[in-house]
């Protein structure tokens, strides 16, 4: 992967892993009520739950590269349009909110989260389409880029429940200044997925 599309590829893994979606809330959430210590069941959920979707990502992205070239373009560019449609929402999104109920959550319930969460489908299918199956389709690196793309997303879910209410309230205080910056670094990541950089 040259240098451009490798530090692309890890802006936009690191911004989608670390902006607030459905596993974020969750572990904010868990980790306000229980503490570290009390979410760990409920991350270990959404980490095991990760890598089965980024399986799943892999599996219909390389089946496709199969199929047609040109049907993952087509995938290539909507993950494109996802990437700036995402930096707009980042840039416009109001603070969390601290309040959120999640009341029992448990392994099962992080686990299940990601088979309804369309944030990380759509994270790994432009993660392969884009960023992986073009430079290498090779068994090594689909398996690398699971375990990568699980780790930078299972990361950002434990920095939230470990974070808790003090990255909520830094957040709060700077969203603006932050979402703005994250929503640049996004549209930045969308030149050398687009143009074949």
């Amino acid at each position: 992967m040259p240098p451009s599309v490798l530090s692309a590829f890890l802006v936009f893994t690191c911004i989608t892993a670390l902006t607030p979606g459905p596993n974020t809330l969750l572990s904010l959430s868990t980790g306000i009520q229980r503490g570290f210590k009390g979410s760990v069941p409920t991350l270990a959920g959404i980490c095991a739950g990760f890598f089965c979707v980024m399986f799943l990502c892999c599996t219909v992205i390389f089946s496709l590269s199969s199929v047609s070239a040109t049907l993952i373009r087509v995938v290539r560019y909507a993950g494109c349009a996802y990437i700036v449609w995402l930096a707009w929402c980042i840039a416009v999104q109001k603070p969390v909110d601290e309040t959120w109920p999640q009341p029992g959550a448990d392994f099962l319930k992080g686990f299940m989260l990601q088979f309804v969460n369309v944030k990380i489908f759509i994270y790994g299918m432009t993660a392969y389409s884009g960023f992986i199956l073009p430079h290498d389709d090779s068994i090594p690196a689909l398996v690398a880029g699971m375990v990568t793309l699980t780790a930078i997303g299972s990361a950002g879910t434990v920095c939230w429940a470990l974070a808790g209410a003090v990255l909520q309230r830094f957040f709060r205080q700077h969203a603006r200044v932050l979402n703005l910056i994250m929503a640049l670094l996004l549209l930045g990541c969308v030149i050398p997925l687009a143009f074949d950089w």
